[in-house]
């Protein structure tokens, strides 16, 4: 499977209500051309803080929360599983799409070939954690994490490169992505 089918099958399995954060980079421009939704964050150069955005939204508002993280970009603010897994926010659903490489800048090796991701969340205190290989059913996956109590994290392994092109830049300024966000969720 590749990043880019990932991100479609669990935008697929969202309710009109949740609420998305995007890693920024490919994930962003994946999740925009896959399904473009007022109540998705898109980031733009903010590498590692997908989660604690994720975190702070789902500490204060009632939806579920889903946060669309990289493995290279969790690994950067690694710290963050320890702060959710502390805080335990039961709407909290953080999905890695899990290359093992990064990809963005040229598909360098990363860290999570050698770091089990879930099993460092699940060290933290997220009370579902789980691993779904290459060779697994990433669908059966993505429900059962999405079923779970949260905070829950699902480390899903995807192809290290996507073959395709890579997605269109998303036609918004931060400003504008941010200012869609706060009327989508009745914030000034």
């Amino acid at each position: 499977m590749t990043r880019a089918e990932a991100v479609a099958l669990v935008l697929s399995r969202l309710a009109p209500g949740d609420i998305v954060v995007a890693a920024d980079g490919a994930i962003s421009r994946e999740a925009y051309r896959s399904a473009d939704r007022a109540r998705s964050f898109y980031m733009l150069g903010s590498m590692g803080h997908v989660a604690s955005i994720a975190l702070g939204l789902a500490l204060t508002r009632s939806e579920r929360v889903v946060a669309l993280d990289g493995d290279g970009n969790l690994l950067m603010g690694f710290g963050n599983l320890a702060l959710i897994g502390g805080l335990r926010p039961v709407k909290l659903y953080h999905l890695v799409l899990d290359n093992q490489v990064y990809a963005t800048t040229g598909g360098q090796a990363c860290l999570s070939r050698q770091v089990d991701l879930a099993a460092a969340a699940a060290g933290c205190g997220y009370p579902w954690a789980r691993r779904c290989g290459l060779d697994e059913d990433a669908g059966a996956a993505v429900d059962a994490w999405l079923g779970a109590a949260g905070p829950a994290l699902l480390d899903l392994i995807v192809a290290p490169l996507d073959p395709g092109p890579v997605a269109k830049r998303i036609p918004m300024t931060p400003e504008e992505m941010a200012l869609q966000v706060r009327r989508a969720l009745g914030a000034s």
